[in-house]
């Protein structure tokens, strides 16, 4: 399988997640990124998500591109939503829901059905899989109980606080993190930041993070709203121990698109 460090294949597109890890790591985790409240009621319910659904007059405001290109039926998300909470009011005042909350509340089946809403949320399914009722129910709950969704594709300030507590309990210092691209590897040490500007320091492209003797890796791909942990089950075992993080543990045949065979 080759070095997977080396050959920069630092996260499992194809195939079972846990046999692409194999020659590292014997125990993988799906962390799931944590919706979030803060002390104040959202009258804005377009504010409690990062991305929105562009109609065709505000793409063609945003994109000059689209003035050139013939009319077609096609969705258009925006990122430049300025009323989503900046990291630093989450980091003060947000107060984490978890996924099983937001299930129970919205009458959803289970983590796959909440994945799959959360997906069809941002228009990254393809349209036989899109499914607009269970989105339905998701935004429904949340909105009422104004509740953050998760931004995709990026380690969350809450999940970046989990993983900097996880680096702790395992004695984790030296830290290493690489953008998506693998185009820049920084070196941080925990003794020297605090938590704060640890989080600060990883940025919404930087993908992989991981301890100095690449004991323990985080990593992440641009359209989800989880996360991959891996690393031995000795130290999965105290990690899980210590409820840092949401989510479950991989089997033999748990691929990135898990939720079409949860069980």
């Amino acid at each position: 399988m080759g070095d997977i460090f080396d050959d920069e294949r630092l996260y499992p597109y194809d195939g079972a997640i846990k046999k692409h890890f194999e020659n590292h790591y014997d125990s993988v985790f799906i962390a799931l990124l944590p919706f979030f409240q803060l002390d104040r009621k959202e009258t804005d319910k377009a504010n409690l998500k990062k991305a929105k659904l562009l109609s065709h007059e505000e793409a063609l405001k945003e994109i000059d591109l689209l003035k050139k290109l013939p009319q077609a039926n096609r969705e258009i998300y925006s990122y430049d939503n300025d009323r989503y909470p900046a990291d630093e009011e989450i980091f003060r005042k947000g107060k984490v829901t978890p996924w099983k909350n937001i299930v129970k509340g919205s009458g959803l089946a289970g983590y796959a059905e909440l994945n799959t809403a959360l997906r069809t949320s941002i228009g990254a399914l393809n349209r036989k899989f899109t499914r607009p009722d269970l989105m339905e129910k998701l935004n429904n709950f949340t909105d009422h109980e104004s509740i953050y969704h998760p931004t995709e594709g990026a380690f969350g300030i809450l999940s970046k606080i989990a993983i900097r507590k996880a680096f702790k309990l395992l004695g984790k210092n030296q830290i290493l993190i690489t953008d998506e691209f693998y185009e820049q590897t920084s070196t941080v040490d925990l003794d020297r930041l605090t938590e704060y500007e640890f989080c600060d320091e990883i940025g919404g492209k930087d993908y992989y993070l991981y301890s100095a003797d690449k004991e323990i890796l985080f990593t992440i791909e641009w359209d989800s709203f989880f996360f991959l942990i891996a690393t031995d089950h000795k130290k999965m075992d105290k990690l899980i121990a210590n409820d840092l993080f949401e989510g479950f543990l991989c089997n033999d045949k748990t691929e990135h698109y898990w939720e079409y065979t949860l069980e």
